[in-house]
C-alpha cells in the first residue's frame, strides 16, 4: 500500500490528467463515430458532410486554378490535367476531431479555450489544403508517388501537424498554468 502512495502526485496533477485523457477519449470516440457512422444520404450529417466537401472541393479547386487554368471543380471532383475526388478523410477530419477533443478536454478558460480552437482549427484546414495542392501536383507530374503520400505520407504529417499544434494552442489557452499538465513538474536539481 505505501508503494502506490509514494507514485501519487500530492497537487492533484494525477486527477487532472486523469480526467483530461478520459475526456478526451469520451470527446474523440462520440465525434468519431458521428463523422463514419452509416447513415442515409438524407441524414443531417451526411448532408453537412456533402456541403463541407462541396466548398472543399471549390477552395481546392481555385487555389489550383491559379497555378493550372483548366482546372474544374464539380461537385466534389477537382479535374485538370490530373483528376481528383474529395471524399471523406480528405477533409483531414480525423486530425480536425483529435484535435478539437483535445482542446475540449484542456482545462482552460472557456474564451481562451474557444480561441485557441478556432486557431488550431484553421491551421489545420490550412495544411489539409496544402496537402491537397500538393497531391493534385505530384498526380500531375510523379503519378507513381501519389498513392505513397496520399495514404502512407501525408496522413504522418497531418497527425504530427495537429499535436503540435495542440501543444501551441493549449500553451496558450492555459496561460502561465500550461507546463504541469504537459511536461510534468521539473524540480531543479543542485549538482555539488
Amino acid at each position: 500500500m505505501k508503494s502506490r502512495e509514494r507514485h501519487r502526485p500530492k497537487d492533484g496533477r494525477g486527477n487532472e490528467q486523469a480526467r483530461f485523457a478520459l475526456s478526451f477519449a469520451a470527446i474523440a470516440v462520440g465525434l468519431l463515430a458521428l463523422y463514419y457512422f452509416p447513415r442515409g444520404n438524407e441524414d443531417a450529417v451526411e448532408r453537412w458532410t456533402a456541403s463541407y466537401l462541396w466548398l472543399y472541393t471549390r477552395v481546392v479547386g481555385a487555389l489550383i486554378h491559379v497555378f493550372d487554368p483548366l482546372v474544374t471543380a464539380r461537385g466534389n471532383v477537382v479535374a485538370g490535367r490530373f483528376s481528383m475526388q474529395i471524399v471523406k478523410s480528405c477533409d483531414a477530419m480525423e486530425a480536425n476531431i483529435l484535435f478539437a477533443s483535445a482542446m475540449f478536454a484542456v482545462s482552460a478558460r472557456w474564451w481562451r479555450k474557444a480561441i485557441a480552437l478556432t486557431v488550431g482549427l484553421a491551421a489545420l484546414v490550412l495544411c489539409n489544403l496544402v496537402r491537397l495542392f500538393v497531391l493534385y501536383w505530384v498526380g500531375v507530374y510523379a503519378l507513381s508517388a501519389f498513392e505513397f503520400l496520399h495514404y502512407d505520407v501525408w496522413p504522418l504529417i497531418l497527425i504530427a501537424f495537429a499535436a503540435v499544434d495542440f501543444v501551441c494552442c493549449m500553451r496558450w489557452a492555459r496561460g502561465k498554468d500550461w507546463a504541469p499538465v504537459v511536461l510534468g513538474e521539473a524540480k531543479p536539481r543542485v549538482a555539488g
